[in-house]
């Protein structure tokens, strides 16, 4: 079993406390109140949430055929599909807890599933940017997917310890940012992808500015305003969780730190894994390199979800952060001691990263499913027929 017994009980009487309502989410909520009105009341939310996270999935593996480096420019209809895409999965996104409702299917399994697609989906709207405005196999498409998920994996520990699921400052949130990368789409749809690589100025100082490397500054910027305010909310918060609320979880301001250990240390192995000597394979494939780092972004931050809905510890991650480590030092510690070559080719060491990775997130995501499941006796994806 992936979860223990206290994990089972405390996921069952799980009850989502959300942040506040930007006002592009109340605009819009009359628009998905119509749309869930299309869906027959057979239809399970999850199965919603997993349309709109196979939509993303699908035109962004389309993307990234016409772009694998990350620099190519496809035809317009690309972006088009990309733009479309991520519409639609926001949309489908907004509408799961809605036809929970009006099916009277809530329960703490599609809060998870929600969260858990969210996390996915960050990694693909990453990519998809990154093919759009052709940061190339640089490192530009790496700090752009470590700044979102990053900022989803503080995201999920603001709430772990407050309680409170807080995406933006009240006045900026996620429905904005996904409406901002839509746009970014649709500019390519009408200018061309070759735009973001148009030079506005050069400095001597910073070189060549172009509006992809202006975009990526300001995405970075805007994110790490957001993870200052987690931080921030967390490290001030003197209210205590309620007990029926905290159940088994352990809080402290210590333990917050420590818990930021895991997306740092990913960070920065990553980083030191791509820049150092596998750089060259890096640009030419960076596909199989930024695959198993966003994955392993993932599964952090589903853990840290995982761990605040069924109110228990957040574990430790040594197990599944040891081979982003164990790549890092393939590619550098042999140098260090004289060696020319890793003692594994760079490209077995990062197929096989990626091979791991996948197996183990998709293990564990479907024993956590299949034991909450067992657990509170329903299905994931069919609404369990009501007794008369």
């Amino acid at each position: 079993m992936v979860l223990s017994n206290k994990a089972l009980t405390g996921i069952a009487t799980y009850r989502y406390k959300p942040g506040t309502y930007t006002l592009l989410d109340n605009l819009l909520s009359p628009f998905w109140t119509r749309c869930v009105s299309f869906f027959p009341l057979w239809m399970a939310p999850n199965l919603i949430t997993l349309l709109g996270t196979c939509t993303l999935f699908l035109t962004t593996a389309i993307q990234l055929i016409f772009s694998p480096h990350f620099s190519e420019t496809p035809p317009r209809w690309i972006p088009m599909a990309a733009a479309s895409g991520l519409f639609i999965y926001q949309t489908l996104d907004a509408l799961d807890g809605k036809q929970a409702r009006r099916t009277g299917s809530s329960s703490p399994l599609g809060q998870l599933f929600d969260h858990g697609c969210d996390a996915v989906c960050t990694l693909f709207t990453a990519l998809s940017a990154a093919a759009t405005v052709q940061y190339g196999g640089g490192f530009g498409t790496f700090f752009l997917l470590s700044s979102l998920c990053i900022t989803f994996y503080l995201a999920q520990w603001e709430e772990y310890h407050t309680g409170i699921m807080t995406c933006g400052n009240g006045v900026i949130g996620v429905t904005e940012g996904q409406f901002l990368l839509i746009g970014v789409h649709l500019i390519a749809v009408v200018f061309g992808n070759n735009l973001y690589t148009h030079p506005l100025f050069h400095s001597e100082r910073i070189g060549i500015v172009t509006p992809a490397t202006a975009l990526l500054t300001g995405l970075i910027a805007s994110n790490i305003l957001l993870v200052l305010g987690n931080i921030t909310r967390v490290l001030k918060n003197d209210q205590r969780i309620p007990a029926d609320e905290m159940g088994h979880k352990h809080v402290s301001k210590f333990l917050a730190c420590v818990q930021l250990i895991p997306v740092v240390l990913v960070s920065i192995s990553s980083w030191l894994w791509i820049s150092g000597p596998s750089e060259a394979e890096y640009r030419a494939f960076p596909l199989l390199f930024l695959g198993p780092i966003g994955i392993l972004y993932v599964l952090l931050s589903t853990r840290m979800i995982v761990s605040h809905m069924c109110k228990v510890p957040f574990p430790s991650q040594l197990r599944v952060l040891l081979p982003v480590v164990l790549v890092t030092m393939n590619a550098h510690f042999p140098r260090w001691i004289g060696r020319s070559e890793s003692w594994i080719h760079p490209m077995v060491a990062t197929i096989s990263f990626g091979a791991f990775m996948l197996a183990i997130y998709t293990h564990y995501v479907y024993h956590v499913v299949t034991e909450i499941c067992g657990h509170l006796g329903i299905h994931a994806f069919k609404i369990k027929a009501r007794k008369e």
